[in-house]
Parts: C-alpha cells; sequence; structure tokens
C-alpha cells in the first residue's frame, strides 16, 4: 500500500482557523509535501473550543491515511488539561506521524522597556513585585503557561493580562502590558517595527532565525526550556507504512532550501524527526503541560 501511496489527494484537518500559526506554517509544509507525494494535500480548516472540534472529527475519521490532522501543542498536550471532558484522547487515538516546527519562544518587552537583558528584566520584576503585566493569549495557552515556567523560574511575579489569541502581541507593542513569553516568529514583525524588544530565546541552544539573542537559560535563569510546535497526527490505526512514507516524504520537504527559506522569513526554522521523536516529544510536553496548569490554578471546565 505504501508504495503506491496516495492513489488520490489526502485530507488534512487544521484545527484551528486560516492565518493562525498552525494554518501558516501547515500550509508551506504541506505544499512542499504534496509536490513530492505527487497527489494533493487539502487543508481542511475546522476551528472551535481551542482546536478540540477538529481533534474530535479527525479522531472519528477512517485510519487509512487519508485524513491526517495538523496539530500544535495546544490540541495534544495542554487541551486534555484545561477541558474536562474531551471526545479524543490525545495519546490514545491518535498516532504521532512528525513534526515540522519546534518553535521558538522568546520573552519579548515593550521598546521602551528600561531592561536590555533578561537579567536586568529579572532585576526589574524582583524590585517591583505583582506589578508588571504579563500578556498572553488566553488563560491555558502556550504563552500563559510559557509566562508561568519563566516567572516561577526566575523567581518573579507578575499580573497575568489574557487576550484573544495574538493580540496579546498587539498589546505590548502598544505598551499595554510589560512583557510576554509567545512564539519568537508572532514577535519578530512588531521588532522589525522597533515596537518590541526581545531579550532571550526559550530554547535549548539560540535559535539561527536570531542567533545574537541569547537563550533565557544562558541569561540567569538556569533551566528554562519551553517549545510550542507543530506537526501531524494520524488517527489511531494508520498503516504503519504510511505513516513512514509520509514521514519520509514531510522530512525531505523540510530539508529543501525553497522551504527553509520561506520558514526563516517567518522567524521559524524547520524541524525534522522520526514518528517515535514526536510520540516522545508529545508524552513528554503532555506530563510538563500538565504540571504548569496545575502551577497556574487553572481549574479543568
Amino acid at each position: 500500500m505504501a508504495q503506491q501511496y496516495p492513489v488520490r489527494p489526502v485530507r488534512m484537518i487544521l484545527p484551528q482557523g486560516p492565518g493562525s500559526t498552525t494554518d501558516l506554517l501547515g500550509r508551506i509544509a504541506f505544499a512542499h509535501t504534496s509536490d513530492r507525494l505527487g497527489k494533493q494535500l487539502v487543508v481542511d480548516n475546522r476551528p472551535g473550543a481551542g482546536g478540540t472540534l477538529g481533534m474530535e472529527i479527525a479522531s472519528r475519521a477512517n485510519p487509512d491515511g487519508y485524513t491526517l490532522v495538523g496539530v500544535a501543542a495546544s490540541m495534544l498536550a495542554i487541551a486534555p488539561h484545561i477541558y474536562r471532558r474531551l471526545a479524543y484522547d490525545p495519546l490514545r487515538d491518535f498516532v504521532p506521524v512528525g513534526y515540522f516546527v519546534l518553535a521558538q519562544t522568546a520573552i519579548c518587552v515593550n521598546s521602551s522597556f528600561p531592561a536590555r537583558t533578561v537579567r536586568e528584566f529579572v532585576e526589574t520584576a524582583k524590585a517591583k513585585p505583582g506589578q508588571l503585566n504579563m500578556g498572553s493569549a488566553g488563560v491555558g495557552s502556550t504563552s500563559h503557561l510559557g509566562g508561568i515556567l519563566f516567572t516561577t523560574r526566575a523567581g518573579i511575579s507578575a499580573i497575568h493580562v489574557p487576550y484573544k489569541g495574538a493580540a496579546n502581541i498587539a498589546a505590548l507593542a502598544q505598551g499595554e502590558v510589560a512583557f510576554v513569553v509567545a512564539p519568537l516568529s508572532a514577535s519578530i514583525p512588531h521588532v522589525r517595527s522597533g515596537r518590541v524588544r526581545c531579550l532571550g530565546t526559550g530554547g535549548d541552544k539560540r535559535s539561527a532565525v536570531t542567533p545574537d539573542l541569547p537563550t533565557i537559560a544562558e541569561s540567569g535563569v538556569p533551566g528554562f526550556r519551553f517549545y510550542g510546535w507543530n506537526g501531524v497526527v494520524a488517527p489511531r490505526g494508520t498503516p504503519r507504512p504510511v505513516i513512514l512514507k509520509f514521514n519520509r516524504v514531510m522530512n525531505e520537504a523540510l530539508d529543501s532550501p525553497e522551504l527553509r527559506k520561506q520558514y526563516f522569513e517567518l522567524g521559524e526554522e524547520p524541524a525534522i524527526g522520526t514518528p517515535e521523536d514526536f510520540g516522545k516529544l508529545i508524552r513528554e510536553d503532555y506530563e510538563s503541560m500538565g504540571r504548569l496548569v496545575k502551577l497556574a490554578g487553572i481549574k479543568p471546565e
């Protein structure tokens, strides 16, 4: 089956709306993958309920390789801890195919904020306990949990101000909040406009997109590590040879100079790995996000 696969277009469910980060980065990866597969990947946006609506639809799909899902960490690692009743089990009902982005996060401030480094920011925050506003993309969002991890590791306190989606970055640019811990790619347009300044990134190593920007861990907050991610999963029962073929072809696309250039322009760098690599990441993040949700005091709805 895998040798002939696919013999018809593949439906790619995206549980977020058009223009979202998952949609934007996914469409680039899927277009290049489609070219190599020889069949179209048809994007089917199914937003709603924090991505859980699209995931529920995908969990009931025929596991024949012709329905796949473009996912973000929020849908598999966070939602199970936020929503009391989910119609799908993130670890049981899906099998990993592969990731296409390990998204760098960054702590960023309004350009008028006096701190120029992470250390200076932490010193300022400690001098003003509980006075700085931290913007997020909503309660339980990756930016909220990333902010909780940062303030906890840094030993500071802040006032959480939730926004709807990426409006938190616009609020930072306008000076409504003091800082955010958000996707680096979402911040870069405002950095280029001069309204936002990023102080450090959240990865294990510096981002290839911003090599001069130190990591948060090397800047005085040891042990800080916080990525977002995007990838592809399939309904449980999807044939293993199909998963391996899609993973191989997608990785070839991710390694192409054309795709890398597109991602770099958006402030991201492609990630390449096996289905096992992605599965390990999902399980680890499921546990760590669960701890952060409890730390944030979020009660399941």
